[in-house]
């Protein structure tokens, strides 16, 4: 029985001990290590700052553009895609649309500006790289109503032959812009005076009044329509919006733009089911 009592006060003996030294390396030694590793790291972290700042990091840019000369291809089904590769991108990136450099509705609104209803934006936005957005957003008049829509070059913005008959859809790298009659003579609704006043709109932007700016705005929005043309305005066989056959569509392409698969598309699928797991937090918002 001694002995079992013995054990148990040298086991609590030994823990005061271990307890005691715990503290006593605490309070005596534990604030030198802990400067020790924050030097240490201080000292990498001056080193990085140094390193970074004598070497600075490529910019996406640079490593995309400047640097990039490698190509892939990619098959798509119907055609060859070969483009930049890009490392760690798995996916194609895309088609080299190119910038549009003459429209200047882009300046403020993006290459890709609809984005409010998005189970439809996708398919606008994917329209937007091809069509012009006076082509959709405006709706002239019977007064200077001409029915002439023609390709313009993105990069030149001067218009060009069609180019559907010598590219894939997609990579026309045009848009299609409607002409105007204004007076007495026809047009491109894109007009040099429109682009010049609302470039300068944009360059001053900062310096104007509210009510200068509301102005400004209402004017350059002035040839703007309160209901844009809708989808079956083209996709349809009887009076489509474009004359395809003009701006170069063959007749196959035609019946495809027109057939009344894709219309019934837009007019009956007028509701989207998303899976759920796309929509993460819906179901919690519900709740």
């Amino acid at each position: 029985m001694k002995n079992f009592f013995f054990k148990i006060y040298m086991l609590v003996f030994m823990a005061l001990v271990v307890f005691f030294m715990v503290i006593i390396w605490k309070v005596t030694f534990a604030h030198i290590l802990h400067e020790y590793h924050e030097r240490h790291k201080t000292q990498e972290i001056t080193k990085f700052k140094e390193q970074r700042e004598q070497k600075p990091d490529k910019t996406k840019f640079e490593k995309v553009i400047l640097e990039s000369e490698e190509r892939v291809k990619n098959y798509l089904g119907y055609r060859i895609l070969e483009e930049v590769r890009i490392k760690g991108h798995f996916h194609h990136i895309g088609f080299d649309i190119g910038p549009d450099n003459r429209s200047y509705c882009i300046k403020c609104h993006g290459d890709m500006p609809h984005d409010a209803v998005k189970e439809l934006r996708a398919f606008l936005n994917m329209h937007a790289f091809f069509v012009g957005c006076e082509t959709c957003h405006v709706k002239l008049g019977d007064s200077n109503k001409t029915g002439v829509f023609k390709w313009y070059d993105r990069t030149t913005g001067e218009i060009v032959a069609s180019p559907v008959k010598r590219g894939s859809p997609g990579s026309f790298k045009a848009k299609i812009i409607p002409f105007e009659k204004s007076g007495g003579a026809i047009q491109r609704v894109d007009s040099e005076e429109r682009i010049n006043f609302s470039l300068e709109y944009k360059q001053n932007e900062k310096t104007l009044s509210e009510g200068q700016k509301s102005r400004a705005k209402k004017l350059i929005h002035q040839i703007v329509s309160k209901q844009p043309y809708i989808c079956e305005d083209c996709h349809q066989k009887e009076r489509p919006l474009l004359p395809l056959e003009n701006i170069g569509y063959p007749r196959e392409r035609i019946d495809s733009i027109t057939s009344t698969e894709v219309v019934g598309m837009i007019k009956n699928y007028t509701k989207f089911y998303m899976p759920k797991m796309l929509l993460p937090g819906d179901e919690a918002k519900k709740q």
